[in-house]
């Protein structure tokens, strides 16, 4: 905190308010970083979107294996869950067996609204799961950026296991 000098005084925000202002600060500024890198770049700033989200992907799957009870699709979705709570998901699970678990979120909170970089950042989700889960993968079959009302994020087993 910045110490004022006495008798200067600002409004105190409560934390909740101020995570929330932040967070959507911070998911604005990376949505405009990302049109930016795009559009300067072209198919390289695209990669190099993804290489730094599968890296931090990589990042927080090494953190994370200890929090994770087994490498099974209940275990993995649930993490990745509260990842999306983290940053103001707004959505709901609308499936959640034992071969697949579907995210489905209203509102993206980037907000992107140009498919290919939303691919390029879901570089990490993708990366955590299949780092994290034994035969898993992920994918969005539906997107808000591709003009879908809503994003599916897709968890489920490789067709090798089920096979």
């Amino acid at each position: 905190m910045i110490k004022l000098l006495p008798g200067i005084e600002i409004e105190e925000v409560p934390i909740e308010k101020k995570y929330r202002n932040i967070t959507t600060a911070l998911v604005k500024r990376i949505k405009h970083l990302y049109d930016a890198i795009y559009e300067r770049y072209g198919d390289d700033g695209l990669n190099l979107i993804e290489e730094v989200s599968r890296n931090y992907g990589l990042e927080i799957a090494e953190r994370a294996k200890h929090r994770i009870e087994q490498p099974d699709i209940k275990s993995v979705a649930l993490f990745i869950i509260k990842v999306f709570n983290n940053i103001r998901g707004n959505g709901e699970v609308t499936e959640f067996s034992e071969d697949k678990v579907i995210i489905r979120v209203y509102e993206c909170p980037y907000p992107f609204d140009k498919p290919e970089v939303c691919e390029a950042h879901t570089a990490m989700e993708r990366t955590l799961v299949e780092t994290l889960g034994e035969n898993l993968k992920y994918n969005i079959p539906k997107s808000i950026p591709d003009g879908d009302p809503y994003c599916d994020h897709v968890i489920e087993y490789t067709k090798s296991t089920k096979d």
